[in-house]
């Protein structure tokens, strides 16, 4: 008996010194990953950016060379990337063994509004992100933008949702036509066309139907059309 118990306490003594050397290991692989240049950042690669210099991605990132990758903290450098103001959201990945992976999504311009001197270039969801000076010069792309007016433009405002919501769902056939927009309601939403030609949208719902209507009804000669109702259209 006392033999059985010996040969016992042998062989969960092995385990025990078995697990320990496995914990060793992975600790000491951690401590090598975490505090030597073995699996460092070498390069890292942008992703999707038009708008946004691939360089003012890299300064905005601040990660050196050389940096171990399990250093990074990847949310901290998603959040100064994503102070950019063109920058809608942005991904971090670490890429193993020695690479990061920004993937960012751009703001695209979808309408400007005149303030004065200033000419502010706003998104879908009505943020205002970039701002220009008409006295010292306003990029032609941006003076394209149709221009917005409403009582109180700003993500937080239904009216400029509602609308510029609309407006990026417009097909190419009518947006290129656009080049005014205005609402004083989520209700009453209203466009201009080339030729001075009024739209009445009226909400943001059934768009494609109301642009599929107005496509139509822009083969007649009219100042003002009305699809508010895509199914009861009217044009004068």
């Amino acid at each position: 008996m006392i033999r059985g118990r010996a040969r016992g306490l042998s062989r969960g003594t092995q385990l025990l010194l078995g697990t320990l050397a496995v914990i060793v290991v992975v600790v000491g692989l951690g401590c090598v990953a975490y505090f030597t240049p073995l699996m460092s950042v070498r390069s890292t690669d942008i992703r999707d950016n038009h708008a946004v210099p691939t360089d003012e991605i890299l300064s905005a990132a601040r990660v050196p060379d050389g940096t171990p990758l399990l250093q990074v903290d990847t949310r901290e450098v998603a959040n100064r990337i994503a102070a950019i103001p063109s920058v809608e959201s942005v991904r971090v990945q670490r890429s193993y063994p020695s690479s990061l992976t920004i993937t960012v999504v751009e703001r695209r311009p979808v309408v400007r509004i005149t303030d004065g001197d200033k000419v502010h270039v706003l998104d879908a969801s009505g943020v205002g992100y970039l701002t220009y000076d008409k006295t010292t010069g306003v990029p032609p792309e941006v003076n394209r933008l149709p221009e917005f007016s409403t009582p109180n433009p700003g993500p937080a405002d239904p009216t400029t949702t509602a609308t510029l919501g609309a407006v990026a769902e417009l097909p190419e056939s009518i947006s290129k036509q656009l080049i005014a927009v205005s609402a004083s309601s989520p209700v009453d939403i209203e466009f201009t066309l080339t030729g001075d030609k009024t739209v009445v949208w009226g909400d943001s719902d059934h768009g494609a139907e109301k642009a599929r209507t107005l496509n139509a009804l822009l083969s007649r000669q009219a100042r003002v059309y009305n699809v508010s109702s895509p199914d009861f259209p009217a044009y004068k």
